[in-house]
C-alpha cells in the first residue's frame, strides 16, 4: 500500500529532537541518519526499509508545510494516541486536535492530532472496533490530500491509484470529498477533500508519499495515468541504484502540486 514518506525540515536537530520521541510512542525508532546529516529515517521494529524519512528539501528550497495534507498513523488503542499526543507537545510540536473520539468520522474512530515544528500535519488514529485498511493498516491509516476542484482531483486519483489496486471507496465520499481504498477492505487510505481550514489548498515542498507497487509495469502506469490525467512528471520511471539496487520509481505531481511516488523494489 504504502512504502514511504518523506516530511521536509528547515532544522534537522530541532526535528530530531521532535520525532524521536513522537515515533517512539507509533512504535517506531531512528534507524539512521544520512553521512551529512541530511535526513533522519524512522521504521518499525524488524522492517528492512525504513518508513519515514525527515529530511531537507531536494531543491535546496526552504521546507514548507503543505495545506490539506497529513499523515494519519495507525495505533493499537487509545492510550498509545494520548502518549502520540503528549509526546508531540512536550518536544515542540503544536496541538491541532486533543485525542478523543470524532464520531463525526465513525462511531469508533478515535484520534489526535499535533503539527511537527516545521508545520506539518499529523494524526495518531486508534478504530476500537478493530477496522483496517489492508494489510498495511497496522502503520498507517490513511492520509489526506487538499483539493481545489474535486471533479478533477478525481479524475486524476482514480486513473492514477488504479495500477497500484487502490480504487474509489463511494461510500466514503461526499459532495466534498473522495476516498479511495483497497478493494474489500472497510477503510480508505486516500482522502482527497478541501482543506478543514477553509484556505486553498497547497503543496509542501519536501512532503511527498510513496505508494508500492507490485510491479515496475505498475510504476510505469501509475506514471501514464498521472501525465494523461492533469498530473505532470517529477522523475520518469526508471531504476534508482542511489537508493538501493532494484529500485524501480517513478514519480509525479497531483494538479494541486502535491508529490506522489510508486516503487516497486522486486529484482526483475
Amino acid at each position: 500500500m504504502f512504502s514511504h514518506f518523506t516530511m521536509g525540515s528547515n532544522d534537522l536537530q530541532r526535528a530530531g529532537a521532535f520525532y524521536s520521541p513522537v515515533m517512539e510512542a507509533l512504535g517506531q525508532s531512528l534507524v539512521t541518519t544520512s553521512p551529512t546529516d541530511d535526513y533522519l529515517m524512522f521504521a518499525p521494529p524488524g522492517q528492512r526499509f525504513p518508513h519515514l524519512f525527515i529530511c531537507r528539501p531536494f531543491d535546496n528550497l526552504p521546507a514548507t508545510w503543505s495545506n490539506g495534507y497529513h499523515i494519519a498513523f495507525n495505533v493499537a488503542d487509545q492510550e498509545a494516541v494520548d502518549q502520540f499526543h503528549a509526546a508531540a507537545l512536550a518536544n515542540g510540536g503544536l496541538d491541532e486536535g486533543a485525542p478523543g473520539l470524532r464520531p463525526e468520522y465513525a462511531p469508533d474512530y478515535y484520534g489526535g492530532y499535533v503539527r511537527d515544528p516545521d508545520g506539518n500535519k499529523l494524526q495518531a488514529v486508534c478504530y476500537t472496533s478493530g477496522r483496517r485498511a489492508g494489510s498495511t493498516g497496522n502503520v498507517i491509516s490513511h492520509i489526506t490530500v487538499g483539493h481545489a476542484d474535486l471533479d478533477r482531483e478525481r479524475a486524476f486519483y482514480t486513473a492514477t491509484l488504479a495500477p497500484l489496486g487502490i480504487v474509489e471507496l463511494p461510500e466514503e465520499g461526499d459532495e466534498a470529498s473522495v476516498g479511495f481504498g483497497l478493494a474489500g477492505f472497510e477503510l480508505p487510505v486516500v482522502y482527497v477533500q478541501p482543506p478543514f481550514d477553509g484556505r486553498p489548498a497547497t503543496w509542501g515542498n519536501g512532503t511527498h508519499t510513496a505508494f508500492a507497487a507490485p510491479s515496475r509495469d505498475a510504476v510505469d502506469s501509475f506514471h501514464a495515468a498521472a501525465l494523461a490525467h492533469g498530473g505532470t512528471c517529477g522523475g520518469p520511471p526508471g531504476l534508482r541504484p542511489q537508493y538501493s539496487e532494484n529500485y524501480y520509481a517513478a514519480y509525479v505531481l497531483d494538479p494541486v502540486g502535491n508529490k506522489l511516488q510508486a516503487v516497486c523494489r522486486a529484482a526483475v
